[in-house]
């Protein structure tokens, strides 16, 4: 039996749903017989790109074209639909990445089609190609034979070098609408003689997150565990979707800063078997939906945003948390004891008060004493060179912990400063000052920039500048070659001589550190 997923895909143009401009484009191209070389379909998952691939390749050797659009009936078109033309190549880049697979495909392309007019390559999931396969590739799209075509399909558009993209006309599918899916969806009950009333379906639109491909199969779940009869309460139950009221509770705890209630909903959930991720993106749309309707209604929506910000990191924590509920009980706690990751819009910070020193009493003095005192005697100058200041007004500080008072007519000396590791002319603080101009003149990525100046303190030495941070994350973004040399690559613009970009670890300690470590003592400073 033929899941409905594939017995309900689009066959020819008009199956289509949702994705009207990207139709009308390709049935111009067709009907004035003026198609492009290569064409790449960039979308999430489950929104038509192989399916619109397929269609395009119909309508590329029809013999019986309706408007530009396939027919669907021809030889041509049905040995499209089943796999059977020889003509057209279907390759999964996820399991055929490879050079050698591209290299292949150079060879074969210049041979002439066997029975249709055209030979067409369609690429699934092309972004999984290695680098040199690219490269293999770009060749055969510059200068392809008069008789092929390549239709590529990806769900992450940004790891296509630039190249490709160059090379193709590009075309990007957009997620369905919840409305857009329970037509499709009421369509399909219809035909399959499904009883279902409107609030199922949206249940199951909203679950499948723009996505007709999971749509379809989420309501096939369901149609099989509640036999074909799906109202709102078995939907739920069967999705694990948490009821309005639930997320009404919830919110109400969290608003009303009452922990204890928001852990027992909590406790509800573990001990019905329910999912915690799938409670959190359900509460992600319950605030969603609220933080809209307060907008419409010109109320603040601050707190909204702050919980909204909690939740979403408590989610992404869940994957590597040892207790599932955990980082949504800490995300409580936060929200409703401590101070939530995310600033409410409503409290405003009050500026601190700056209060000015008294200033001293003036003291008079006869014109003798200002006329010796203005211009020291050499004498003087000598002692004030030679002369070691008083502990008290170098340290500020007295032996038992207690400020020493500082005299009115001097200023107050400095406090000591560790002195920052130079090498050369370059110093710490001049990288630190123009870490945003090395982001910018080097190009890299707006994500990988956030994380490069996320970074530590760096370590200049041996004509290397050495990033350190405490995070993995950030780690994983910049210990990359190609950051690497980026960032390496724009130092002799800014500093005026070639320095070599290197990261690590931020527990990782350096020789310059151990050596602080040891002449950096309690000791040191009782000498002075």
């Amino acid at each position: 039996m033929t899941t409905l997923f594939l017995k309900y895909r689009p066959q020819i143009f008009a199956d289509l749903v949702g994705q009207d401009s990207v139709v009308r484009t390709l049935k111009n191209a067709l009907k004035s017989n003026r198609p492009a070389h290569a064409y790449l379909f960039a979308g999430s998952r489950g929104t038509g790109k192989t399916s619109m691939a397929r269609i395009f390749a119909k309508g590329l050797n029809c013999t019986n074209p309706n408007d530009g659009a396939p027919c669907g009936e021809c030889d041509f078109c049905r040995g499209t639909a089943d796999g059977s033309l020889v003509d057209v190549i279907e390759i999964d880049a996820a399991s055929n990445r490879g050079i050698g697979e591209i290299r292949d495909l150079r060879e074969k392309v210049n041979f002439m089609p066997n029975r249709a007019n055209r030979k067409i390559y369609i690429i699934d999931e092309v972004h999984m190609l290695t680098n040199e396969a690219f490269n293999a590739l770009l060749k055969t799209l510059e200068e392809p034979p008069s008789h092929a075509f390549f239709l590529l399909a990806t769900t992450e558009l940004h790891k296509i070098p630039e190249t490709i993209i160059s090379r193709c006309q590009t075309f990007t599918f957009g997620r369905f609408t919840v409305e857009k899916l329970i037509e499709r969806l009421r369509k399909i009950c219809d035909e399959e003689k499904f009883s279902a009333d409107e609030e199922s379906l949206k249940m199951i639109a909203r679950k499948a997150e723009g996505g007709l491909r999971d749509a379809i199969g989420l309501l096939e779940q369901t149609a099989a565990e509640t036999e074909h009869k799906l109202t709102a309460e078995n939907v739920r139950a069967s999705l694990g979707v948490s009821s309005t009221e639930m997320l009404e509770n919830f919110w109400d705890a969290i608003d009303q800063s009452e922990a204890e209630n928001a852990f027992e909903i909590l406790q509800e959930i573990s001990r019905s078997g329910g999912d915690f991720r799938t409670f959190g993106h359900d509460f992600l749309g319950f605030l969603r939906e609220k933080m809209h309707t307060e907008l419409r209604a010109k109320s603040s929506v601050g707190k909204i945003v702050s919980v909204i910000e909690e939740i979403e990191i408590a989610l992404g924590r869940l994957k590597s948390s040892p207790i599932v509920e955990l980082p949504l009980e800490i995300a409580v706690v936060k929200l409703c004891h401590g101070k939530p990751t995310g600033n409410f819009s409503e409290q405003k910070i009050a500026p601190k008060k700056v209060v000015a020193p008294p200033e001293p009493k003036s003291v008079e003095k006869s014109p003798e004493i200002l006329e010796k005192k203005i211009l020291p005697t050499e004498t003087e100058k000598k002692v004030e060179k030679t002369s070691p200041a008083p502990l008290d007004e170098t340290s500020g500080f007295l032996f038992d912990g207690v400020p020493a008072p500082k005299p009115a007519p001097k200023p107050a000396a400095a406090a000591p400063q560790t002195p920052m590791p130079t090498s050369g002319e370059l110093t710490v603080p001049v990288v630190r000052e123009r870490m945003e101009e090395m982001a910018k003149k080097s190009g890299i990525p707006v994500f990988v920039k956030k994380s490069f100046l996320s970074s530590c303190t760096p370590e200049i030495s041996n004509e290397k500048i050495l990033f350190r941070s405490d995070s993995n994350f950030h780690l994983n973004q910049l210990n990359n070659s190609e950051i690497k040399n980026k960032l390496s690559g724009c130092t002799e613009e800014i500093f005026g001589k070639k320095w070599l970009v290197d990261f690590t670890h931020a527990s990782t300690i350096t020789q310059t550190e151990e050596k602080t470590e040891e002449v950096a003592t309690a000791d040191d400073f009782l000498k002075f």
